[in-house]
């Protein structure tokens, strides 16, 4: 159960032996705590093997001196310990794109579908314009942009994306998809199908895609075939790429 905050205000007569006696009447309970804790397990003979390092009690207590000559003695729980140790945000990668690019939907859209997209699309561009650091809104953003037929405006939000985490294998097949079906840019999706491949060597459905790719787009069965069997030689047992393979 996570310690919740407990705020206790202590007029200061000697600040140095106040903050000793606290520590150690923490220190003490949580003492108490545990060897209560370790005989109730020894009577009941039971053992936790995956139980996890419990961090020290001390780790878990903030003391400030207020403005009013007051210390501030403050249980943090573990939430709000791991946001202060882990405060500093990646840097801001420039430049961002134009988060202000109109929304702009084709007549197969209803006013209703229309009102839903605007008001998901503007959510995800208020968070982005506070955090532009944000992958997953990147890569829905993109999502969106590229449902309504703003193939350029998804372009930018997964290329972005990209910047930010080079290691997904996901926005690299995003990439591909986008420019062999839609950007008509056959070398630019057989680089990212073959980059998220690379990234992602155990993901059998970017398999299939890039031998689809290699297949439909460039009329090559050769390296589509080949692509298959990388992908049958890390996955053996893939009815998906066994069925593929064989109607190449």
């Amino acid at each position: 159960m996570l310690l919740q905050p407990v705020f206790i205000k202590i007029p200061i007569m000697n600040k140095k032996n106040i903050i000793f006696s606290i520590f150690v009447a923490l220190l003490l309970t949580g003492l108490w705590f545990y060897i209560y804790k370790d005989l109730n397990n020894n009577q009941e003979n039971q053992i936790d093997k995956t139980a996890t390092t419990t961090p020290s009690l001390a780790d878990s207590i903030s003391v400030n001196f207020g403005d009013d000559e007051n210390v501030v003695v403050e249980m943090l729980n573990n939430d709000e310990q791991d946001l202060q140790e882990n405060q500093e945000k990646p840097e801001i990668i420039r430049p961002i794109p134009d988060l202000d690019r109109k929304i702009v939907f084709g007549d197969d859209f209803s006013e209703q579908e229309q009102q839903i997209m605007i008001d998901e699309m503007e959510g995800m561009i208020l968070e982005l314009k506070n955090d532009p650091t944000s992958f997953s809104n990147w890569l829905y953003l993109g999502l969106d942009r590229k449902g309504i037929g703003d193939y350029e405006g998804a372009k930018q939000a997964w290329e972005y994306a990209m910047l930010i985490e080079p290691g997904s294998f996901v926005v690299r097949g995003n990439l591909g998809d986008l420019y062999a079906y839609y950007l008509k840019d056959n070398k630019k999706a057989e680089d990212n199908y073959l980059k998220a491949l690379e990234l992602g060597p155990s993901q059998i459905y970017l398999y299939y895609k890039t031998a689809e790719f290699y297949r439909d787009f460039l009329n090559d069965s050769q390296k589509a075939k080949g692509i298959v069997q990388i992908g049958l030689k890390l996955s053996p047992d893939s009815s998906e790429l066994q069925s593929l393979l064989q109607s190449l």
